[in-house]
């Protein structure tokens, strides 16, 4: 079992997913740099699916574990993705796959669900201040 700190398991999946979409802000910005560089291969950085294994079904009932093998296990590690070429569905002529008007909308997509993953986080930090403070009411 890995020590989550005073954060616990939750706060240390919204970290790791703040590091996953700070990671993929920093490929679109190497994409959107490249429009213009005459062969380059737009990137793309994908981590929804194995974000998603690394958490319980959601219709997976909470139940007490009286060992570690009995159930089926949440969110125990920070996951990694993975990093692919894409190819344009409008091919240029000097070999480059960079599509601006999609990587841009991608950067928007992207930076809002940060923000919401930095929100919550940040909510969450705010309620331990909070608690430790003795201010809850």
């Amino acid at each position: 079992m890995a020590d989550w700190g005073l954060l616990g398991q939750t706060g240390a999946f919204k970290a790791n997913l703040l590091d996953l979409r700070q990671r993929r802000q920093e490929i679109i910005a190497s994409n959107v740099a490249n429009a213009d560089t005459p062969g380059y291969k737009a990137r793309r950085f994908e981590f929804e699916d194995v974000l998603k294994e690394s958490l319980p079904p959601r219709d997976a009932l909470p139940m007490a574990r009286t060992a570690p093998g009995h159930l089926p296990k949440g969110y125990t590690e920070p996951v990694e993705g993975t990093l692919q070429e894409v190819e344009t569905s409008i091919p240029k002529g000097d070999g480059n796959s960079v599509d601006l008007e999609q990587e841009m909308a991608q950067q928007s997509a992207n930076q809002l669900l940060y923000n919401f993953a930095a929100q919550s986080l940040s909510g969450q930090i705010g309620t331990m201040r909070m608690l430790i403070d003795g201010n809850a009411r």
